[in-house]
């Protein structure tokens, strides 16, 4: 209630000092007006709050907008109620004896509930703890500290979800005793000693250049297989073309020869055969002898004699490599 006193007094002043003096003392009167003013006004900015102490107990709660204190009997405190950030990092040794670096983001803030008793959230803040983030400190680092020495190197970049739940857990319910909200907590950062890192890294490197060589020998054997296979049945196809043209040959030979008995009944096999070979003898010379630069090399001088009796033998045609 001596709140509301002061902007009453501060109208009243001026006028009873005009009344007593008229215009003789106004001037000085405004003066101490303006300076009593100044001394009682507290404006309160968005997202903040200031408490009251009067004579150094604690009072009332001023909200944002022009407030006015007792000049010389009243104190404020601020409070601010936007959200803050705190970062933390903790050191400590894993199961294994490596070292474990782990960084996190706390993110608090002191939440406005309306209740301007010593029960209320703001009182709390202020008055029921003196660092925030000292208390906030101690508790991650017993907390993560218990957590770590659980784990080995390896799961612990596997447990950074449960590790921040874990913490926030225990971290919210310690700050809600002091008036402070926890908003989140983000682990942003697990990291090992610098030679177990690399170590690790060489691992996963080794690991990947395993992977690698095994897909391109996998591709390789691939590629052999389909290119075996593919010259399979080339082969296949070609086999069977060869088969078919000498097929087809012989049918041709075998025509010819029967064409050539029926225009002339007295000629035998053999002069008949002797006939066709000298046909394909010629054509075979006339095809060498289109080309400016073909050579013909003879492996036998009987084979291009002018008779080609000694083709035959005991009734039958013989290799070139049977005469030499």
């Amino acid at each position: 209630m001596l709140a509301f006193v002061v902007p009453i007094l501060l109208i009243l002043f001026p006028l009873v000092w005009f009344i007593i003096w008229w215009f003789t003392g106004l001037v000085p009167a405004l003066v101490l007006d303006v300076i009593l003013a100044a001394l009682s006004i507290r404006i309160v900015w968005p997202n903040t709050v200031k408490t009251v102490e009067f004579l150094g107990k604690y009072n009332r709660i001023l909200k944002p907008g022009i407030n006015f204190i007792i000049p010389f009997l009243e104190w404020t405190k601020n409070q601010v109620l936007y959200r803050r950030n705190f970062p933390v990092e903790v050191e400590w040794v894993t199961s294994d004896n490596v070292t474990a670096y782990i960084g996190l983001n706390v993110i608090y803030f002191v939440q406005d509930d309306n209740d301007s008793s010593e029960n209320g959230s703001v009182y709390k803040s202020i008055y029921s703890i003196d660092d925030p983030r000292t208390m906030m400190k101690s508790t991650i680092d017993e907390q993560l500290r218990a957590m770590i020495v659980s784990f080995n190197h390896k799961e612990i970049f596997a447990k950074r979800e449960e590790i921040g739940q874990a913490i926030e857990i225990r971290l919210r319910e310690k700050l809600s005793t002091f008036g402070y909200t926890l908003d989140s907590i983000q682990v942003r950062d697990v990291k090992l000693e610098n030679k177990v890192m690399e170590a690790m890294n060489k691992v996963v490197e080794t690991e990947k250049f395993k992977e690698a060589a095994f897909n391109e020998a996998e591709a390789e054997k691939i590629m052999q297989v389909k290119k075996a296979e593919a010259e399979k049945e080339s082969k296949i196809l070609l086999g069977q073309g060869m088969a078919g043209q000498r097929t087809e040959i012989a049918r041709g030979f075998k025509e010819a020869v029967d064409m050539i008995k029926m225009a002339d009944k007295s000629l035998n096999a053999e002069k008949v055969l002797q006939f066709l070979l000298d046909s394909s003898r010629i054509e075979t010379l006339g095809n060498i002898g289109a080309h400016d630069k073909a050579k013909l090399i003879y492996l036998n001088e009987d084979l291009e004699g002018k008779s080609m009796g000694s083709l035959w033998k005991w009734g039958k045609l013989i290799a070139g490599s049977d005469l030499m």
